[in-house]
């Protein structure tokens, strides 16, 4: 019985180990939008991302390519829960302050982001809320972004699946 507390905390003791050294996703590098594996974005739509990554402070410049046209956006998460105020603006040009708490998954292998922001617009007030999820594979060479945005025209979902360059 003693062998088997043993065995039974010598292999607790391992499995925190190993939880503790693998850590959390480190999500730097580039990432270039695999298509067929994506749902929701328009057909002739392309991305890259480049990911900086500092602890729990992630900065993304986003290529997107439409056609003709390039559009690079940049963004930034601080993944420790607190309420911060980053610029928003809206397709018709609109633009405005949103509300904006990241925290990680548990397992600590992606993220959660909420915004929420009010527009004036000519039609009144506009209130946009957006969720995302970022979720990195536990080979590392894919990532999963999947976007809920609320909004006057109702909710769009999309999924944008990355492979590492």
């Amino acid at each position: 019985m003693k062998f088997r507390k043993t065995i039974v905390g010598l292999l607790s003791g391992l499995l925190f180990i190993t939880t503790v050294a693998a850590g959390k996703a480190n999500f730097s590098g580039q990432w270039i939008m695999d298509k067929s594996k994506s749902e929701g974005l328009p057909p002739d739509m392309e991305q890259r991302m480049k990911v900086t990554q500092d602890g729990d402070r992630i900065e993304i410049e986003t290529d997107i390519f439409q056609g003709d046209s390039l559009y690079t956006i940049p963004d930034r998460y601080s993944l420790d829960s607190k309420e911060v105020e980053i610029p928003v603006h809206l397709n018709s040009g609109e633009q405005t302050t949103a509300k904006r708490t990241a925290k990680w998954s548990d397992d600590g292998q992606g993220f959660e982001a909420r915004d929420s922001a009010v527009f004036d617009t000519p039609d009144g007030k506009v209130m946009v809320t957006t969720v995302r999820k970022w979720a990195l594979a536990a080979d590392g060479k894919s990532l999963v972004i999947e976007i809920n945005r609320t909004g006057p025209e109702g909710v769009i979902k999309t999924k944008r699946t990355f492979n590492r360059k």
